[in-house]
């Protein structure tokens, strides 16, 4: 015992009740057990199977797109890689794995992490998710070994790796991981703690900090309850609440780039060429039912406009995982013009139907960002 300085309570109290179980104590974290932990683990390995130099290559090579961050300068080189940095390196890793010499034994492994990572996130479960978390989970031991028959580990008996193994029982009995996830606490104390510190003057700083918390605190409460009031004059009471919650900021140019493009220039620079006859329906959408035009009348009558004003980009603020944190993405739908030879059409997720489920994509479908653009008072994107 002499040589033991970690000191510790070998007999708790708690060691002979019947309904007691510590380990239950330990609940998933997906900011350290999987971003800090098992994504770093994965980066690892990666470059040592394929090396560093390659997969910033691969990385690098990849073009600015919506919600993905581009590494110009690849990874390797980063220091103090944040839980937010490791997110965004977690959504191209898979993807640029593809032709670079690992074998799809190496790449099924991969995803399959992956694929746990982002099921276990879900902000509902029930038993179909959690048993494509468990299929995720039996995909990655299926294919584990690649790693070590490379050479990269002797063994993966690892504590990070250990705690997948009872994500789903947690799930079940605790709740969604957002419930425990210490990324929440992370961001908070960005909010209490450094910007309560800043704002002092460095010398007996705790009261201060204390007391620019509770006026923050009050400003809060006070800006929401006059939101609160503005909101209510035009919703009913009993819809304002989820009127809030649902509510998405876009953000655009007051001004746009391309004034007065005209249609045909859009279907040869914006690579739409079907852009007039969709345009078309989506006009005479809006005539009464029996003064719809259809068939050969539809396609013939011209529109009464050929010119449209066009943006090239639009901000949003999608909704976080995490509360309090904001995160505001950019779309672009940037066609060559006489400031740019660079073409780049983003790719977006559009709700299409109400069965659009928040964990899954049904109700949606991908779609390419072609254009932008502003007529009869309504943002349209195409």
């Amino acid at each position: 015992m002499e040589s033991n300085v970690s000191g510790g309570n070998y007999e708790p109290f708690w060691a002979g009740f019947s309904y007691s179980n510590i380990y239950l104590a330990m609940t998933p974290d997906v900011l350290h057990q999987l971003y800090q932990g098992v994504v770093v683990h994965l980066i690892e390995w990666v470059q040592r199977v394929i090396s560093e130099e390659k997969l910033d290559e691969r990385i690098q090579a990849l073009p600015p797109s919506f919600g993905v961050r581009h590494f110009k300068n690849g990874i390797s080189s980063l220091s103090q890689v944040s839980g937010g940095e490791r997110k965004n390196i977690a959504k191209i890793l898979v993807g640029c794995l593809h032709g670079s010499g690992i074998t799809d034994k190496g790449i099924a492994a991969c995803r399959a992490l992956m694929d746990f990572i982002y099921i276990a996130q879900y902000q509902s479960h029930d038993t179909t998710t959690l048993s494509y978390l468990e299929s995720a989970l039996e995909e990655w031991h299926k294919n584990k070994t690649f790693f070590i028959d490379k050479g990269v580990r002797d063994h993966l008996n690892i504590p990070k790796f250990h705690s997948l193994l009872h994500y789903s029982k947690s799930i079940s009995m605790l709740g969604t991981t957002d419930n425990f996830n210490t990324e929440t606490f992370e961001r908070l104390h960005i909010d209490f703690a450094k910007a309560g510190w800043h704002a002092s003057n460095k010398r007996d700083h705790f009261p201060q900090m204390v007391t620019w918390l509770c006026r923050r605190e009050k400003i809060a409460c006070f800006d929401f309850y006059r939101a609160m009031l503005d909101d209510t004059k035009d919703a009913d009471s009993d819809q304002l609440c989820s009127n809030q919650q649902r509510k998405i900021h876009y953000t655009m140019a007051k001004y746009p780039p391309e004034p007065n493009k005209s249609l045909s220039r859009i279907q040869t620079f914006h690579h739409a060429p079907n852009f007039e006859k969709h345009l078309k329906k989506y006009v005479n959408g809006f005539r009464p039912e029996n003064q719809r035009l259809r068939g050969k009348a539809l396609d013939t009558t011209p529109l009464p406009f050929d010119r449209v004003d066009v943006w090239h980009q639009f901000k949003l603020n999608p909704t976080s995982l995490v509360d309090g944190e904001v995160w505001v993405e950019t779309v672009k739908a940037l066609p060559v013009w006489k400031h740019s030879t660079n073409t780049r059409f983003d790719t977006v997720i559009a709700l299409v139907d109400d069965n659009a489920e928040s964990t899954a994509v049904e109700g949606s479908r991908p779609l390419s960002c072609q254009i932008l653009f502003d007529n009869f008072s309504t943002w349209l994107l195409f």
